[in-house]
Formats: C-alpha cells, structure tokens, sequence
C-alpha cells in the first residue's frame, strides 16, 4: 500500500489519529448504538464466544470492543443469503481511541448513520469497501481506491489504523479478524489463531541479535503473510558471516536487485519463488543474492540433525547446524512458517498452534 507502512515517511500513520473519538462524531446511528453506548450482545455472539473459549481462542479486547468484534464475527460467517448467494462482507471495528482518516489508499469515508445495520453491511464487500463501526455507535464506509482483500494489505491497515479488521473472503468465503498480534481464523469446523509477523519478530529480536531488525522484519512478513498464505513452500536463508560456506551454487539463478525490506517487491519474489524449487539466499541488507540454491550438510549433522516436518525443515535444521551464523526461514506449502538456528527451531508457528521460542541458549550446539 502506497504511502504506508514500514516504508512511508516518519510522522503520523496514515488512517490513525490518536485522539479519541473522529470531530464531527456521527452521534444517534440507526446503524449503530447511541453516541457513548455500547453495542447489545445478540444470543448467537454469546455463543460465539462460548466456540472462541473451547477452541482456545482469546481475542485480544474486552467490553464494547469485544461485543462488537464477536457480533461482526458472527454476521460475517454467516451472512444473510440473497438469491441463493452468500455474500461477502469487511469491516473495520475502530476502538474508542482511534479514528480513521481519508488518507493514502483509504480515499473517502460515507457517512451511513441514517440507514439500519442490515442495510449499511450490504454495501461492505470486504474488498475495496469496509463498514467502520465505532464504540460510540458512528457508522461509516470505509472506500478504498483498490481492492485491499489479501492477507498482506489486511496486516498493513489493521498496523496503520489500530483497528481491527472483520473479512469474509472471496476464496472459500474464510471468515477471519486481524487484531495487533493475531489472525484468527474460521476455519468451518473449528476457530484458529496464528500470530502474525509483527508478534513473531518481537519475539524472536532478542534470540537472533545479530540479524539486522529492518531486515528480520522483513524476512518474517514476507514468510508469514505473503509465502505462507500463497502456499508457496520456500526456504529463505540467512547465511550471517558464514559466506557461501554449505551453499551450492552451481545451478543457482542471479536474482534482480529485490530486497525483503521493501514491500511491494513481495509480490515478485512471491512470483519467483512459486515457480522456483531450493532455498534463497538473503543478504545483511535485505538483498535476495540467488535463488535455487541447494544447501550442502555434513556427515555430522546428517546424523546428529533430524526433522519430522520433510526435507525442507531437515536440510534447513542441518545446514544451520553447520553454520552456527546462519538463520533459515522455513515456509511449508500448507501454511506453517519454522525459524532455524544453530540446528533447531526457534520459532515454529501455524494456525491452531502456540508460538514456540527457545531460549537463546538452548540452540546452541553441544
């Protein structure tokens, strides 16, 4: 998203204004609750709620925030049909201390408070279009100049509004809500929640120091919400002050000048990467070096390194066996993202799994 953000200039985030509650509040909402009352909770949130808790998924909000992110949870898994059509759905359900702004990709806000609620979600498509919902019972459209419906885009406005965000989504109508550190998921059967890359890079700074944090960040996002959620196996390697060391590069492709610390190469590098099989090579700036490069072991780590998850996850635990410098970012092809280092994860996470960590000592050889 054009102007927004870890690449927009420094000052205020576009869409966030940080003092609490927009001028010109819309007031009484048919749409919505009175101006300073919080939303009623209908039957089928309270149940909702009650899947949530089995499922053990916490959402990160409580009061108001909460009623009203379990009742748009619940209209978008299962919205009202029109002629046989499910249709989509996308809101944005603004805590009292925040307000959005018409800025960058976020071109106009409609005020809807004279129409019921049932009328105003019918104009939300969850793709260029969102229903901002308030705690002080003001309703708007939210009209974006682009359709802003992958993973990718979700992240970057739930990071640049403070927001969270409600999505049915056009491939398999998945209802899912990004919060400040987690998507959660539905996943037809059951609730799931997977951190998102933000979280795992607060997480992991402390146990992979050496790594730049610009390019650590980087590297995450791209693996966790762009390769993960394209079913794109990958494996992005970090090879530290090892050099070329365990690389084979003999039939390795020069990549174009594409780094991991600038966003919208991720599109590319998603591209590539599908239709390319072997591990990348990432340097100390972010800079994608090649790409089909295979990664040479020991007999050591052969037989002192093992992995249940394939041959990714092993030649990854391996090689950074061998080269104690190094950092491999695992994608597998049906979602998880698994951080290597000195032989073992460091991080592994997927939907419906609890985010693992190591100490910093524990992954060191013995």
């Amino acid at each position: 998203m054009a102007g927004t953000g870890r690449h927009r200039a420094a000052g205020r985030s576009p869409y966030r204004d940080r003092v609490a509650g927009p001028d010109g509040a819309n007031g009484t909402s048919r749409a919505g609750s009175a101006t300073g009352a919080g939303p009623r909770v209908s039957r089928a949130a309270k149940r909702l709620m009650s899947e949530l808790v089995d499922d053990g998924v916490a959402l990160d909000a409580e009061g108001d925030l909460l009623q009203l992110l379990l009742d748009e949870l619940d209209y978008a898994r299962r919205p009202p049909q029109f002629e046989r059509r499910i249709p989509l759905y996308g809101s944005i359900v603004v805590p009292d201390d925040r307000a959005l702004v018409a800025v960058g990709e976020l071109v106009d806000l409609v005020d809807m408070h004279d129409l019921p609620l049932a009328v105003a979600r019918r104009f939300a498509d969850g793709r260029a279009a969102f229903l901002a919902r308030g705690l002080d019972g003001s309703t708007r459209l939210a009209c974006f100049r682009r359709n802003v419906q992958n993973e990718a885009d979700m992240v970057e406005i739930q990071d640049d509004t403070g927001a969270h965000l409600v999505q049915r989504t056009p491939v398999l109508g998945v209802t899912r809500l990004f919060t400040p550190s987690t998507t959660v998921e539905w996943t037809g059967y059951r609730w799931t929640s997977r951190p998102n890359a933000r979280t795992q890079h607060a997480r992991l700074a402390h146990l992979l120091p050496d790594v730049p944090t610009a390019v650590l960040g980087g590297v995450l996002e791209l693996a966790v919400h762009w390769l993960s959620p394209g079913r794109a196996g990958a494996t992005l390697v970090l090879p530290g002050d090892g050099g070329e060391a365990g690389l084979d590069l003999d039939h390795s492709i020069a990549a174009p000048p594409l780094s991991v610390t600038t966003r919208h190469h991720y599109p590319a590098l998603l591209a590539a990467l599908h239709q390319t099989d072997l591990a990348a090579i990432i340097g100390a700036d972010g800079r994608v070096r090649r790409i089909g490069v295979g990664l040479h072991t020991s007999p050591t780590a052969d037989r002192t390194v093992d992995s249940p998850r394939g041959m990714r996850h092993r030649s990854a635990a391996r090689y950074t066996y061998d080269q104690p410098a190094a950092v491999a970012v695992v994608v597998s092809e049906d979602g998880p993202v698994t951080v290597f280092h000195r032989g073992r994860p460091v991080s592994e996470c997927a939907a419906g799994m609890i985010p693992v960590a190591v100490a910093a000592g524990d992954g060191d050889r013995r």
